[in-house]
């Protein structure tokens, strides 16, 4: 007996969660920044932070700003090819360049045939003149813009269908860009100097992916929610979240799912590091899940917090960040009572633990979040009155 009384001891010892070591953590004020109308993704590059919005004018354009730390700007940028183009994600690579990743139009072929028989007007109705036809949407392109704010290239895929980009990953071996075209997920990938490689297409409509992280080798893994059988894996729960690697090829190569008992998962975020984001909801209860990864997809930790659903997270040097639109007190943190879904932000450490904590009820869900060694870490959100802001950690 006193064997088994040592043994059990010990299996608790070894069992006991990270969150037992969790010191209690004030929770202080968000700074805000700015308020930035137009801004739509954020990054940071050097010293900037790049904001990118798109904007209406005679075409549908592509406006870049860059800000300092305390918001006030440096340079702008215009992207006006006089057609129409959109941008949907962006990332910088380590020279400090911005990748943008969207779709743009492709010239209209006027008609010129000049008609041989009048049209009869005899009640002499004016016939108001015909407005310019415009082009969809339907090429894939991205665009490379300098650290200084020059367009260095425009890249234009060969596909012609209507689309949208979830997520733009670079490494030294080129770029993977994660979208959708008619409700299925892909991957395309592109070299540093333009060219294009083959369309992959992972699942069906049933599989949604919102996240890429294009690895050193030049493959990609990717991340989201699927509802059927994806590399052999069976679905284990109403909605699991997968976590995917995917060959330089396009072949899957591995496939991970997260499931919890009649849950619905899925991963909205995750950085190079293997820091994912995402949501569980189980019936009208809703955590938000922030877990770090091996780049094998093993958790080395993972914590829960109620929210509203929407997260993101990113690694800042040696710490974790999470943003979340929490809607319910958490139990490590002090001051943090929200009577409506509030943003939280959440800094951890390498056991992922909890050591700083911020909040404001003033905006609600992450938008976007960067971070850059220079500038430590921003983010967008929007404000109780509709505006987007730009805040700092």
């Amino acid at each position: 007996m006193k064997f088994l009384a040592v043994f059990i001891a010990a299996l608790l010892a070894f069992s006991t969660p990270a969150e037992a070591a969790q010191k209690r953590v004030a929770v202080k004020k968000i700074e805000k920044i700015a308020t930035l109308p137009t801004a739509e993704l954020l990054l940071a590059s050097g010293s900037s932070i790049i904001t990118v919005g798109n904007i209406e004018s005679a075409t549908s354009d592509i406006s870049l700003s860059a800000l300092n730390s305390d918001g006030t700007p440096s340079w702008s940028l215009n992207l006006d090819s006089g057609l129409d183009e959109i941008a949907m994600a962006a990332t910088p690579d380590s020279a400090g360049n911005i990748w943008l990743a969207g779709f743009s139009a492709t010239t209209v072929v006027e008609e010129t045939t000049t008609p041989t028989v009048v049209a009869e007007n005899p009640d002499s109705v004016l016939v108001e003149p015909s407005q310019p036809t415009r082009s969809d949407l339907n090429r894939l392109t991205l665009w490379k813009v300098t650290s200084n704010g020059q367009l260095e290239a425009s890249y234009y895929s060969s596909e012609n269908l209507p689309g949208i980009i979830n997520s733009i990953s670079v490494s030294k071996s080129g770029l993977s860009i994660l979208g959708q075209y008619n409700q299925r997920s892909f991957i395309q990938v592109m070299s540093l100097s333009g060219s294009f490689g083959a369309l992959a297409y992972i699942g069906t409509s049933k599989t949604s992916l919102n996240a890429i992280v294009r690895n050193s080798d030049g493959s990609s893994s990717v991340f989201g929610y699927s509802t059927e059988t994806l590399g052999g894996k069976k679905l284990a729960a109403k909605q699991d979240g997968v976590l995917i690697k995917v060959s330089k090829s396009g072949s899957l190569t591995s496939v991970v799912r997260s499931s919890a008992i009649k849950a619905e998962r899925s991963w909205l975020s995750a950085d190079s590091n293997f820091l994912l984001s995402g949501y569980v909801k189980v019936g009208k209860k809703i955590e938000s899940a922030i877990t770090k990864f091996t780049p094998t997809f093993a958790p080395t930790w993972t914590l829960r917090v109620p929210s509203a659903g929407q997260s993101l997270a990113i690694t800042a040097g040696k710490t974790s960040i999470a943003a979340v639109n929490s809607n319910a007190p958490v139990t490590s943190l002090i001051g943090w009572k929200p009577t409506k879904p509030s943003l939280l932000l959440l800094s951890f450490d390498a056991k992922g633990l909890i050591i700083a904590a911020k909040g404001s009820a003033d905006l609600g869900a992450p938008l976007a979040l960067t971070y850059s060694k220079e500038l430590g870490v921003f983010g967008l959100a929007k404000a109780s009155d509709g505006a987007v802001t730009l805040f700092k950690f």
